[in-house]
């Protein structure tokens, strides 16, 4: 039904079945949050461009994959490679949703600027 962004790289791909989950009643699925995200994240960059620059999203798979093993660190090699084009530690704020068990809750990291690792 809609695919965004309409190019580049890590569009999000909304099908029909992703649009009734917007009915009364149903539960975001994980596409929903993600697409949600990309569209606020793009009007962030078009109204805040140097806030937009503070701040990093994940989409909810991030975490499902850093969670999917009993120790934490055990599951870092799954999820190494999302952080490796981005120094997260730069960031004002991480954004990681979490859409587990029919809640969905975002969770919003802020490290202010002079907690900034150097």
């Amino acid at each position: 039904v809609l695919v965004y962004p309409p190019s580049g790289t890590g569009a999000v791909n909304i099908t029909r079945g992703d649009l009734k989950r917007l009915d009364n009643g149903q539960y975001l699925n994980d596409t929903l949050i993600e697409f949600g995200l990309k569209v606020w994240l793009d009007e962030l960059r078009k109204d805040q461009p140097e806030l937009a620059e503070q701040v990093h999203v994940f989409n909810s798979f991030f975490f499902k994959k850093l969670n999917s093993k009993k120790e934490v660190q055990d599951s870092y090699p799954s999820v190494r490679k999302w952080t490796s084009k981005v120094d997260i530690f730069k960031k004002k704020y991480i954004i990681v949703p979490i859409n587990e068990k029919c809640v969905s809750i975002q969770s919003t990291v802020c490290a202010p600027k002079s907690h900034h690792y150097s």
